[in-house]
């Protein structure tokens, strides 16, 4: 590994404390002066006309103010930068203190962790492939068939695996607040919850399945009513060559061959997936720095969002949180390796991700260049260029052990 430039800082909460003297106050007086200049309305000038002198004598405390904000802004914005830290949070005043030597400023942020890599060589991980089975051909092809299998109504009690054709009321204080005709339930506890699994056991068309239960939000007693319209259950297509070509696939055996093709892919990248994670959650025992909290909330708030869930819901975030802060952790991890290396994308790689990228939204690959510089979108391409040449780096120093499963 390369020498760490900069210090080294495992910590996300940074403090700062910086003192600003009289001088440096005075040299941003020009400047916020005719800023000022630019702006005021003084009687019997027009808009922007006032003498400078006439300006500075009217808005003298709000210039002298501004000139001491612009001072403290400009020396702290130095200092982070002579510490070559990334700054990933708003920046708070702590404390401030006026006197006859300056103003003296403690600010407090966030920003990257950084730290040395452990030797690499001494990290242990298992890379486990699974083996694609004729099973497991099979199950994924019993998918299609039930995607285009067609419900056959029975005259017979309901059986686990049936389904139900019901309508739906959900009764709250004797009125209905919400119905579902010709809902479609499978009896499965995949699909129903296992604690009332049995209720819809041992039914006909034309009975009534109850469950009652305290909505624990409202804190009330809620009733949900399901009448039974047919009991039915799936009938699977036969599987032929028709069934294959039905889905575009040439036959029977082809189908099968792509398949298994598609679930060895499955498989690999699962397998990736997991061996690059064992890689990360081994780097960050051995390194253990902290997570800048405003990272994660932001990773929580675009998580929900995906979701289409409220961000602003306190259960909701909760959910999220374990996996925003692995992200997190990775992305720190992969931000110190390429700094430290000194990594860098070639104008080959841009190219060759922008065209890959182009293909999946059916584009010209200049055209597609075009509309991420036009859109400021190019540096995302190159830092996805130089986290997967990270991670790829990572898993060539580690000692990986090849599992066939």
């Amino acid at each position: 590994m390369a020498k760490l430039i900069g210090n080294v800082n495992p910590k996300a909460l940074r403090e700062l404390t910086i003192t600003i003297t009289e001088e440096e106050v005075k040299a941003n007086i020009d400047k916020i002066s005719q800023i000022y200049q630019r702006k005021a309305k003084i009687q019997g000038f027009r808009p922007g006309k006032a003498p400078l002198e006439l300006v500075r004598k009217v808005y003298e405390k709000e210039i002298l103010l501004d000139a001491q904000d612009e001072a403290i802004k400009t020396k702290i914005y130095d200092e982070i930068k002579a510490r070559k830290e990334e700054v990933v949070s708003e920046i708070y005043i702590k404390d401030r203190k006026d006197d006859e030597n300056g103003i003296t400023v403690t600010v407090e942020y966030e920003a990257i962790p950084t730290f040395l890599f452990p030797n690499l060589g001494s990290i242990k991980v298992q890379k486990k492939i699974k083996r694609v089975s004729e099973i497991d051909v099979e199950d994924e092809i019993e998918k299609y068939q039930k995607k285009l299998g067609k419900l056959v109504p029975v005259n017979r009690e309901s059986k686990e695996g049936d389904y139900l054709i019901v309508d739906y009321k959900e009764i709250e204080n004797g009125k209905v607040t919400k119905t579902r005709p010709n809902l479609t339930l499978q009896i499965s506890p995949e699909t129903i919850n296992p604690d009332v699994l049995d209720k819809f056991l041992n039914k006909k068309k034309g009975d009534t399945v109850e469950i009652d239960f305290i909505d624990q939000d409202k804190n009330k007693p809620i009733k949900l009513t399901y009448v039974i319209k047919e009991v039915a259950e799936l009938q699977l297509p036969e599987l032929n060559d028709e069934f294959a070509k039905s889905l575009g696939y040439e036959n029977l055996e082809k189908m099968k061959e792509e398949i298994r093709e598609y679930l060895i892919k499955q498989n690999e990248k699962a397998s990736e997936d997991e061996l690059e994670w064992q890689i990360i959650d081994e780097i960050y025992n051995r390194v253990q720095f902290e997570l800048p909290r405003s990272l994660v909330e932001e990773k929580i708030t675009r998580i929900a969002q995906s979701f289409r869930y409220d961000p602003k819901n306190e259960e909701v975030r909760n959910s999220f949180r374990r996996i925003a802060e692995d992200l997190v952790k990775k992305e720190i991890i992969l931000k110190n390796y390429i700094d430290q290396e000194g990594l860098e994308a070639t104008e080959e790689e841009i190219t060759k991700a922008i065209e890959e990228k182009a293909k999946i939204y059916r584009m010209d690959s200049q055209t597609y260049r075009k509309e991420l510089e036009k859109r400021g979108l190019m540096d995302d391409v190159v830092d996805e260029i130089l986290r997967n040449k990270a991670m790829e780096n990572l898993k060539n120093a580690v000692k990986v052990e090849v599992i066939i499963e």
